[in-house]
């Protein structure tokens, strides 16, 4: 492997794969159970963390309700939600030519390990990652800064040398607080303002290694 190449840390969801119509079906699902029909429109729940979710969608309710709620969705998206997914046009091409020129590839998610792996290997990607960090219910915090700040240190990757890719804000927070350069991925579920927050903006997968690998400002080409 170069070492002068930079790692990359994908998020799944709205980057890797299309994951909205599995995660909103079983969102609809559990909200119907509980009656709640004043949600607003459920998109801005694609990213977070389920449990950010529960407390905006139960403000009111106990610990309890919300664990309940977030119990039920993880067990629709168990059943069936998962499976409601598609890779992103590009992405299996991408990730062939980044692993051809030898970049370390990594997955950084707020979804929970045990269904990021099964989505990546369902599409016959896990293998192009050296690691894959998921939420797990035992982890002291679930904001996405900390579980990047624990790759980081686990995979004992230097933040100037690494990257961020991702569709929301959540990714661009993470990135920043950890001191990662982040770059948006235009296809994903952010909107123009988020994608605003990254350093850098690929329209399509297909843009991402010229961004990634173009040299610092003041570098000379030899």
């Amino acid at each position: 492997m170069n070492d002068s190449l930079p790692a990359l840390i994908f998020d799944l969801d709205g980057t890797l794969t299309d994951s909205k119509p599995g995660i909103l079906g079983c969102l609809r699902e559990v909200l119907e159970a509980r009656a709640i029909h004043d949600a607003g429109p459920l998109d801005r729940f694609v990213g977070p963390p389920v449990e950010e979710w529960a407390t905006e969608l139960l403000p009111h309710g106990s610990p309890d309700d919300r664990l309940a709620l977030a119990r039920d969705y993880r067990a629709c998206y168990d059943r069936v939600g998962w499976s409601n997914n598609a890779l992103f046009p590009g992405i299996a091409e991408l990730l062939l030519r980044l692993e051809r020129e030898g970049l370390p590839l990594y997955v950084c998610t707020s979804k929970q390990h045990h269904f990021a792996v099964r989505i990546l290997e369902h599409f016959g990607i896990a293998r192009c990652f050296k690691a894959i960090y998921g939420d797990r219910a035992d982890y002291p915090s679930h904001n996405k800064g900390d579980l990047l700040a624990r790759l980081l240190a686990e995979q004992a990757i230097l933040p100037a040398r690494a990257w961020m890719v991702g569709d929301r804000t959540f990714d661009f927070d993470a990135a920043r607080v950890n001191g990662v350069r982040s770059l948006a991925a235009g296809w994903g579920y952010g909107s123009p303002q988020e994608y605003a927050q990254a350093d850098v903006l690929a329209a399509a997968p297909a843009d991402l290694f010229a961004l990634v690998c173009a040299p610092a400002p003041g570098s000379i080409s030899r």
